[in-house]
């Protein structure tokens, strides 16, 4: 019997309720999550007492443990289940954040952000099994986009809260607070998972043919990988909104500072009221990848409009070309984040999932890691031809995404023809 099955006494609920399931389940743990990305900064710096040197060495490495723990943690979800093996993610991050109040180093710091590290990249790979496994295929990139408007409202809430709680008590113990109620959003997300009986997606089979070996290993599909690697450079946009643009728009232009914070909450207005219309017709890889192809596009014109603006302009003028860039930005992020679940979705086998979700999403977990750090010098210090040269990249990506995705899909739909002709022969 397998470990799977050894669980599975009771029937999964409907997809309807189990859908709402994971929307209630994402909520939970983005309220949570919302609640120490506000504060993050004022507990490292003003509680613990961490220099910004020492806050991005931690964070840093902390993201490279997620780097390496990712993949396998994928693979075990497919063994065992995604939904048990997410509960004791949620179990894992609750107990990391109730430790964190007892820092007083930065050793320590150092510890925990990796010991937290170490599964935080893979919590979203396994939502989106779970979303698989428990929708019909063709309301998958549907459900995704819910459960990201739901993920954004309850981010816009946390912050929200972390501002008030600031505001009234600016303590040392009103942050520390936040840390538990994240805390006690993990375990009640945890306690939601081991409750409902989700579905599950379908048992790991043998693979036979060497065509479905390699696709029932992504690591060792070149066009998956590569699919991997484009999705990544799309997904900057939310280090180049939170990052490049702020600090282009006070060092380089005499926008109003206010301008960046009206930026952000355009950005989220836009993304939890928009991605449902942008995420219609990517039920199929070749539409997905179009989505990829119209992100690299707006992206890229983003660019180019931020580039447009200078010291030597009119505060006004700048401020109306960068609040308009980033709206079109923002255009490229809903194409981006729909492209990439019909992409990864579609091209993973369902016995497979969280194993090629988890692959998937190393492309955009790597460009979190690396250029945070990279685009202040690569695009911002180098001006107008910065900016323009990081346009190409993602013009380039964009392009690049339909041509792999038909690639992967011709090899995927040959897998499939393999095992179909190995099992008649062994029939």
């Amino acid at each position: 019997m397998s470990v799977r099955s050894r669980f599975s006494n009771k029937a999964p609920v409907s997809h309807e309720r189990a859908s709402l399931l994971l929307l209630l389940i994402a909520f939970v743990d983005a309220s949570g999550r919302g609640l120490f990305l506000a504060g993050a900064t004022f507990f490292y710096t003003q509680v613990v007492g961490l220099s910004s040197v020492q806050v991005g060495i931690g964070l840093g490495l902390a993201g490279l443990c997620g780097l390496v723990c990712t993949v396998p943690i994928g693979r075990i979800a497919d063994r065992l289940g995604a939904a048990r093996v997410l509960a004791v993610l949620q179990v894992w991050r609750m107990l990391g954040f109730l430790i964190y109040p007892f820092v007083n180093d930065f050793y320590a710091f150092l510890l925990i952000a990796c010991f937290i590290g170490c599964v935080e990249q893979a919590v979203w790979p396994i939502i989106q099994t779970l979303v698989g496994a428990a929708v019909k295929s063709d309301a998958y990139v549907k459900t995704m986009s819910k459960v990201a408007i739901v993920r954004n409202v309850a981010y816009m809430i946390a912050a929200g809260v972390f501002a008030i709680v600031v505001g009234v008590a600016s303590s040392p113990n009103a942050v520390i607070g936040l840390l538990i109620a994240n805390a006690l959003a993990f375990l009640i997300s945890a306690v939601l998972l081991v409750v409902a009986k989700l579905p599950q997606a379908a048992a790991r089979e043998q693979v036979e043919s060497a065509l479905a070996a390699v696709a029932a290993h992504p690591l060792k599909n070149l066009n998956f990988l590569s699919l991997s690697l484009c999705n990544g450079i799309l997904s900057l946009h939310q280090a180049v909104m939170t990052i490049a643009v702020p600090l282009w728009l006070l060092t380089k232009t005499q926008a109003p500072k206010a301008l960046i914070g009206l930026i952000l909450v355009v950005n989220g207005i836009m993304a939890i009221t928009l991605q449902l219309m942008f995420s219609k017709r990517g039920n199929e890889v070749v539409h997905a990848a179009r989505k990829h192809l119209y992100a690299g596009i707006t992206l890229a014109l983003s660019c180019a409009m931020v580039a447009m603006t200078t010291a030597d302009q009119s505060p006004y003028l700048a401020a109306g070309i960068l609040l308009l860039g980033c709206v079109v930005m923002t255009f490229g992020e809903l194409w981006q984040c729909a492209g990439a679940w019909g992409i990864s979705y579609y091209l993973a086998p369902a016995e497979n999932r969280a194993y090629y979700l988890s692959v998937y999403a190393l492309g955009a977990n790597l460009m979190t890691v690396v250029f945070p750090a990279i685009l202040p010098i690569a695009v911002v210090e180098r001006g107008a031809a910065g900016w323009i040269g990081l346009g190409i990249v993602f013009a380039l990506a964009g392009i690049a995404t339909p041509l792999l995705a038909r690639a992967a899909s011709r090899q995927r739909a040959g897998s499939r023809s393999d095992d179909l002709r190995t099992q008649g022969a062994e029939a």
